[in-house]
């Protein structure tokens, strides 16, 4: 993290080399995943990728928005790229590349290219696992799938093979003073006698009743916030993309195309500032969780909250997942799987059948366990004790 930050650069007139020529015959080289090394399909040579000595950056968030406006004057970013008329996702094109499938959706996309102003990438996280172990993940996670169709495993097919993307994201950091007024709860008991029917008559009995004192609570929590991840991806639903965390952001190298070689890039739909509001969203999670924690006692409420944010810097970074769809009963279903360490999400199915035999099923334990509690008295001893809390402030 970089207090300070640097003011962001923007991404234009680009000329970093995207073609890497195989010294022995010339055919591309690519890179291998979980090595730092690019090789060639056609006769193995192999070149070492040699990270570039420099730090990591974090950028200062309101230099860069100012940048970005500032931008709207100035002549168009070189940079080209595509947009699929199916899924919406926008990816980097490779040298003299007009067409190709969605890595997303697998549409075949034939279009004009367009240009942009953007941020450059700055760090990624480079493959780490093979298309061969990605389908190997995805073979595990459709085999476990619960409530799918029993035919969904011999039945599904891939309508293309899985693609390598580096999906875009935004990192942030930031400072946060959190100012709050609520009330804190204290629970304490009462002594009461209730009537209560056991074995089928009415008892007399004295019977501890919970009730909450509530008391003011005000005061301020102070948060740093490192590294919260939020998508810049508009081609799969927000939490498919949340759900292949944890990242290991702690081994992230300066953003060089050497690793993109042989892989798509996609291009960031979710912009600077509307990142940094879901990062907002993600942070008042845990600002909330601190509040209870600083208000104490054995229940809260938060009545206000009012946070400033300062020292806010970013990254935009790179992170690398296997892509593809597979088509069950004419329908298609997007799936990723994380690059570095498998983890596997996407679309699927569902059974109805099997979803509603579970109901029936769990309605049943349910009655079961209504006629147990009845006919031993605890029911009614439940109902009456439960209707005894009260609430006092």
């Amino acid at each position: 993290m970089n207090p300070a930050g640097d003011r962001a650069t923007l991404q234009v007139n680009q000329t970093s080399q995207r073609h890497f020529p195989c010294q022995q015959c010339g055919a591309d080289l690519l890179y291998v995943p979980g090595q730092k090394t690019l090789q060639c399909d056609y006769c193995g040579y192999t070149n070492p990728i040699e990270d570039l000595d420099i730090a990591i950056k974090e950028y200062d968030f309101h230099h860069a928005l100012q940048a970005l406006a500032r931008a709207k004057h100035l002549p168009l970013d070189s940079t080209q790229f595509i947009k699929c008329p199916n899924c919406s996702a926008t990816f980097e094109l490779q040298a003299n590349q007009h067409a190709g499938d969605c890595p997303f959706c697998g549409t075949p996309v034939v279009s004009d290219t367009e240009q942009a102003r953007l941020l450059q990438p700055k760090a990624l996280l480079a493959f780490n696992i093979n298309e061969k172990q990605a389908q190997a993940y995805f073979d595990k996670w459709i085999n476990g799938l619960w409530f799918a169709p029993s035919a969904l495993k011999s039945k599904a097919v891939r309508d293309e093979k899985l693609t390598g993307v580096y999906v875009p994201y935004w990192t942030y950091d930031s400072q946060t003073e959190s100012y709050y007024q609520g009330l804190r709860g204290t629970v304490y008991y009462e002594r009461r006698v209730v009537t209560q029917v056991i074995d089928g008559r009415p008892q007399q009995r004295v019977v501890s009743v919970p009730r909450i004192r509530w008391t003011p609570a005000s005061g301020r929590v102070s948060l740093f916030f490192d590294d919260v991840l939020v998508g810049a991806s508009r081609s799969l639903p927000r939490k498919i993309l949340d759900r292949l965390e944890p990242w290991d952001l702690r081994n992230l190298v300066p953003y060089k195309r050497a690793y993109l070689s042989g892989f798509q890039s996609e291009v960031y739909q979710v912009d600077l500032d509307e990142g940094f509001q879901h990062a907002q969203a993600l942070m008042e999670q845990r600002i909330r969780q601190a509040v209870r924690e600083d208000i104490g006692g054995d229940q809260q409420q938060i009545k206000t909250l009012d946070t400033h944010h300062s020292d806010t810097t970013f990254k935009h970074v790179l992170l690398p997942v296997w892509s593809a769809a597979f088509r069950y009963q004419g329908k298609i279903y997007r799936f990723v799987v994380n690059g570095r360490n498998g983890r596997t999400q996407g679309e699927r199915p569902y059974s109805a059948i099997k979803i509603a035999l579970a109901a029936i099923v769990a309605l049943i334990g349910v009655a079961l366990l209504m006629y147990v509690l009845q006919i031993s008295g605890a029911f009614e001893q439940i109902m009456q004790q439960g209707m005894l809390i009260d609430y006092h402030y």
